[in-house]
């Protein structure tokens, strides 16, 4: 009799609504509550045509917006979004490409954003690599994959969601941590500064990622030929990325310059990781695999083939790299402006206060204010009320949580950095899902604990050894695919 009653029941964004789609300009949606049956709100979900949207010039869309001369650049895409906010609301829409994209900087609608997506969730790919990858090695990778092929991939990097298979890497991490330690030493100058510390960074990150994915030391923070190409490779995969998805798809047809970076980026990283990934295959074998706890698992997986385990390696390697130097970068860099935050860190440090909360903190709260990712996309599995409207099924929509995250809405005094807010003693009542450095749900970057983990490490040598300070003005981000620092950031490392 229940379900007879109510035919229309649907599950939107953690609430149940019966619709009626009389009015083809406002949709009207009846909040049940579902344990009691009594209607108890009457809403107005207004159509999808609704939604506001700045003037659009045929089939150029609001590319213009974007255009050389135009009044936003791609490269700082959430102070657009940002801007446009103001101008149009929290949620808006952008036509870019020949595609609807739903804008929204509201927490709640991320919620149902996530919520709608599905159980294999379909975010925007990335044609050239795509291209590339099953041209060239026949597979794709977790990256660019969506659906079967991306939960194939999705499942054997499961091993890095569990505790005891990132705590295997813990004393090689220190290691490198160490080595950084000493490479400073040697290269800051004699006023004791070293001067574009992500780039130094991106040497470290190389490091500590190579010791779980392939599993061998990358010697990045020593020079040589290959450590150079190594750099190069990392930076370039990234900067081919960015330029294949924001170019026209010309590359299907001749090797624009970002085509040609993916190529070289690729063949550089895929030849040094193929050898050394065949000489574990070897001892793997022979039983001879030493404390190897993701490669053991990528072997026995008995779904992947030899191309499968090529491309996984490779993007366990590339997706290690610029992100956590980044963070890394921009921690220090508050650390080394404010002395009562690194006080406070330091002083965890010398009482050995482990798991660090205080460091971890800091950590989050880099992320808060400086995400790598600047917003979490994805096409919509089921119909879904997104700020008032109805968004149909299929829809591309984009949570820019590098906005919400720097809302007054959701943090106290915002653009302050305060990692006590992430503390428990001290801790704000924060939206859940208004700072998602590392996405939400089955896509979530499955390399996140091994991140966070790598990061504490080294902070807490460098702060171990080093007290920071730098004269650095203000510091943002602009996109390379990820974010990254948009000026240099130079510290002084001062011995202890």
């Amino acid at each position: 009799m229940y379900r007879s009653r109510i035919p229309l029941l649907r599950y939107i964004g953690g609430k149940f609504y019966r619709s009626n789609l009389q009015d083809t300009n406002k949709v009207v949606f009846h909040k049940f509550h579902f344990q009691t049956q009594r209607r108890f709100t009457t809403k107005e979900v207004y159509s999808y045509e609704k939604i506001p949207s700045p003037f659009s010039w045929p089939i150029l869309g609001h590319a213009y917006l974007f255009f050389p001369n135009g009044k936003y650049k791609t490269e700082r895409l959430t102070e657009a979004v940002y801007d446009l906010s103001k101008e149009l609301g929290p949620v808006f829409k952008l036509r870019l490409g020949g595609e609807d994209y739903v804008i929204t900087t509201n927490a709640d609608d991320t919620r149902t954003l996530f919520l709608n997506e599905g159980r294999k969730p379909h975010r925007p790919s990335f044609p050239a690599l795509i291209h590339y990858r099953k041209n060239t090695f026949g597979s794709i990778g977790i990256v660019p994959g969506n659906g079967d092929e991306w939960y194939h991939f999705r499942q054997a990097l499961l091993p890095l969601l569990k505790k005891n298979v990132i705590e295997a890497y813990k004393d090689r991490q220190q290691d490198v941590a160490v080595r950084f330690i000493n490479y400073v030493q040697n290269k800051k100058d004699k006023n004791n500064l070293l001067t574009d510390v992500f780039q130094h960074l991106l040497r470290f990150t190389i490091e500590a990622i190579s010791v779980m994915s392939p599993g061998v030391l990358f010697p990045c923070l020593e020079e040589s030929s290959e450590t150079k190409e190594v750099i190069q490779a990392s930076i370039s995969f990234m900067d081919g990325l960015y330029q294949t998805l924001m170019e026209p798809p010309i590359w299907k047809f001749i090797k624009t310059k970002g085509y040609r970076k993916l190529e070289s980026s690729h063949a550089i990283i895929h030849r040094l990781l193929h050898n050394q990934t065949e000489i574990l295959m070897r001892k793997f074998k022979e039983s001879n695999l030493d404390n190897q706890p993701l490669m053991e698992s990528l072997f026995n997986n008995k779904s992947l083939d030899q191309k499968d385990i090529n491309i996984l390696v490779m993007e366990i390697f590339l997706g290690g790299i610029d992100a956590t130097a980044t963070t890394l970068a921009l921690t220090m860099y508050r650390l080394a402006k404010d002395e009562r935050i690194q006080s406070e860190a330091y002083k965890e440090v010398v009482e050995n206060k482990s798991p660090y909360k205080y460091i971890r903190a800091c950590i989050k709260e880099t992320l808060r204010l400086y995400p790598t990712a600047g917003a979490n996309g994805r096409y919509l599995a089921q119909d879904a009320i997104i700020g008032g409207y109805h968004v149909p099924a299929g829809t591309m929509v984009s949570s820019f949580s590098s906005v919400t995250s720097r809302q007054e809405k959701y943090f106290t005094s915002p653009e302050n950095y305060t990692p006590e807010r992430w503390l428990r003693e001290t801790r704000e009542s924060v939206h859940p899902f208004a700072s998602l450095p590392f996405g939400h749900g089955p896509r979530m970057c499955p390399g996140r604990y091994l991140a966070v983990q790598e990061m504490v490490i080294l902070l807490c040598e460098v702060l171990r050894y080093f007290k920071l300070k730098s004269n650095s003005g203000q510091i943002g981000m602009v996109y390379r695919m990820n974010r990254i620092p948009d000026k240099s950031i130079d510290i002084t490392f001062e011995d202890r």
